[in-house]
């Protein structure tokens, strides 16, 4: 269950959704700046991201890559795709060094962990974008805000959601309690976004769960 949503929407919603003039708004333009599922390895942009890697599913990425075209050295799994996880190259916005407030590879305003998965045939059929578990508690907390503007960028409409209810020794973190999953096909990718914002019995403190999780899935892949 979502509670104080409406309240915070209008602030959600003036977030851009990448670094400011990177990316185009129409989401048909672009899934991530200029990434979008569909997209082959020969086609991907050469400069504006670093620290390529094999990525883990938003965890401490392994190997290091030199390129895109590595995507093979990365295991392949149980969907047959390879990850890497990629930042974006900070030495393009020299603002970013004299800036307290900037927090490194961002999706409208929250810190994330963005991959690509590519099949055998070096083609992306995946973008996975979840945001950053490492940040500071504050950020961490507002990780429910980012499906607002995702849905605001692929449209409100049409979001197939279930909401869980707490359990199990689950509870709400400062009065608020979210366990949410939502989909949508949009013409060619189908949008999977899971959200979550509570407390587990193994946690305690300032320790919580905080985070959510967007796929977006190549739907023409066959």
């Amino acid at each position: 269950m979502w509670r104080g949503l409406g309240a915070l929407a209008s602030v959600a919603i003036a977030l851009t959704w990448s670094t400011p003039g990177s990316s185009a708004e129409d989401p048909l333009q672009g899934d991530l700046r200029d990434l979008s599922v569909g997209m082959r390895v020969s086609e991907l942009p050469a400069e504006g991201y670093v620290d390529l890697a094999c990525g883990n599913d938003g965890q401490e990425p392994g190997l290091e890559l030199a390129s895109w075209a590595e995507f093979e050295r990365c295991p392949a799994d149980s969907a047959g795709l390879h990850e890497i996880a990629f930042e974006y190259d900070e030495s393009l916005q020299p603002w970013a060094a004299v800036s307290d407030k900037w927090e490194g590879t961002q999706v409208a305003g929250h810190p994330v962990v963005p991959s690509l998965l590519i099949d055998d045939q070096g083609v992306v059929q995946r973008i996975r974008i979840i945001t950053d578990p490492d940040v500071r508690l504050y950020l961490k907390k507002k990780a429910f805000l980012l499906p607002i503007r995702v849905m605001g960028r692929y449209g409100r409409d049409d979001w197939s959601c279930v909401d869980a209810e707490p359990g199990e020794g689950r509870v709400p973190v400062g009065g608020m309690f979210i366990d949410r999953h939502c989909e949508k096909t949009f013409h060619d990718r189908r949008l999977v976004m899971e959200t979550r914002l509570y407390r587990t019995p193994e946690q305690s403190g300032q320790d919580f769960t905080g985070s959510t999780r967007l796929e977006i899935i190549n739907a023409g892949a066959g």
